[in-house]
């Protein structure tokens, strides 16, 4: 029982330290109005290019889309505070294992992603007066959380790189426009060339995105733990990759006597 108030208890400390959300105001400004109004400008975007056909689907898979804040910058900035701040030394040396000490870090990015998607979603429905199945309410949250964890794996690998090169911001951003891309969030994946569609299958969110719309504007439920699996491992993957980067960097500080690799 100690062992998971520990697990626990470091999530949240860190999540605390690394962006002061003890403000609200600064939380309120950076993760729920800047992410609405992404949502309403693809909503309002989507829903004038198809007359309203399928909005709800659209609508749901935009609101996944919005923890991609989380999932790629605030992952991201696990690895490149502590390096900025001078702490990630102290991290890699202590005796701590590295996979349960960056994997409760990780635990924080995934709830506050869900939250800013179940904001974002509750923010749609207002505002294009829509409604859903209760039944499916569950059942999509269950969805995102897989589909987040998978893209804090991604996140975390990204973050990695931040011990070879300072370019962080350039290279985040690229990766929130690739997943925004490729998912298929704002318009059918089938329109795609073949060849990034099959690419897109190696990217988080992308079966999110599908369930999200299958669930919403078909009521379709039947392929829902087949590609949930498939997202559950995709995202174990990402984090094992994570994981092994880690360690290789450990090593390289071992041969060099730094941790600054770049």
């Amino acid at each position: 029982m100690q062992a998971v108030q520990r697990f626990f208890r470091q999530s949240l400390l860190s999540y605390r330290a690394l962006f002061g959300w003890l403000d609200p105001k600064v939380y309120i400004l950076v993760m729920v109005l800047s992410p609405l109004s992404q949502l309403l400008f693809f909503s309002v975007l989507v829903n004038y290019v198809y007359s309203g056909e399928g909005l709800v689907g659209y609508i749901g898979a935009n609101a996944l889309i919005l923890c991609v804040l989380n999932s790629v910058f605030g992952i991201m900035s696990i690895i490149t505070s502590d390096r900025y701040m001078g702490t990630f030394q102290h991290v890699m040396a202590s005796p701590v294992n590295k996979a349960g000490l960056f994997l409760s870090r990780s635990i924080a990015h995934v709830l506050n992603g869900l939250f800013t998607s179940i904001i974002g979603f509750i923010f749609g429905m207002m505002i294009f007066q829509i409604s859903i199945a209760p039944d499916a309410i569950l059942l999509l949250v269950g969805v995102w959380m897989v589909s987040i964890f998978s893209a804090c794996g991604l996140g975390l690998i990204i973050g990695c790189f931040c011990l070879w090169t300072p370019s962080m911001n350039l290279i985040g951003n690229i990766l929130a426009s690739s997943l925004l891309l490729l998912s298929g969030a704002n318009y059918p994946q089938s329109i795609m060339p073949v060849w990034l569609v099959h690419f897109a299958d190696f990217i988080p969110l992308t079966r999110g995105v599908e369930l999200t719309k299958q669930i919403l504007n078909e009521g379709n439920y039947s392929n829902v733990f087949a590609l949930l699996g498939e997202e559950f491992v995709l995202g174990v993957c990402f984090f094992i990759i994570s994981f092994l980067f880690i360690k290789y960097a450990e090593y390289l500080s071992r041969v060099r006597g730094t941790m600054d690799l770049d």
